[in-house]
């Protein structure tokens, strides 16, 4: 009884090797570990405005709220589940005149919905808006571009 060899030739070698290794399950993270990894809670640690403010008069302009008013605080806490809670200490922006502005701390805003996460964007969603956000090793950054009356970024970090 003869057996025959099947790889005589380098060429089928070549192409079952070649449809074994490209047949690969690697398709990158999974959404269930980039949940896992943006999980968690986070600080407020930039409230940035432009142009720069010196709202506590100390003879030093800042671009981020914070260094300027010690009433600002925030947190967002993202959980696994995919909802996330949200407290933000809000800002009241009065133009005064000649590119000034008047900024205090206003009432606090709160936030429970719901949370989604793909290729480092994290998406929140509330109502019917969505507010999108990087997310960085542990910084999630919100970029919103907008001179003062508005904001120009906020940024968060992992605890």
């Amino acid at each position: 009884m003869k057996i025959k060899v099947f790889f005589k030739t380098p060429l089928v070698f070549f192409l079952l090797t070649f449809a074994t290794i490209s047949c690969s399950n690697d398709d990158g993270p999974s959404p269930e570990s980039e949940i896992s990894k943006a999980s968690g809670i986070y600080e407020l640690i930039e409230l940035n405005v432009n142009p720069p403010q010196d709202i506590d008069a100390d003879g030093s302009a800042s671009t981020n709220l914070l260094d300027e008013l010690s009433c600002i605080s925030g947190t967002l806490s993202l959980r696994s589940n995919g909802t996330y809670g949200f407290n933000l200490t809000g800002i009241e922006v009065t133009s005064i005149t000649n590119g000034q502005f008047f900024i205090d701390c206003g009432p606090s805003r709160n936030s429970d919905s719901n949370w989604n996460i793909q290729e480092g964007l994290i998406t929140l969603f509330a109502d019917v808006t969505t507010t999108p956000y990087m997310l960085v090793d542990d910084r999630l950054t919100r970029t919103v571009g907008e001179s003062l009356p508005g904001i120009q970024s906020v940024v968060y970090l992992k605890q």
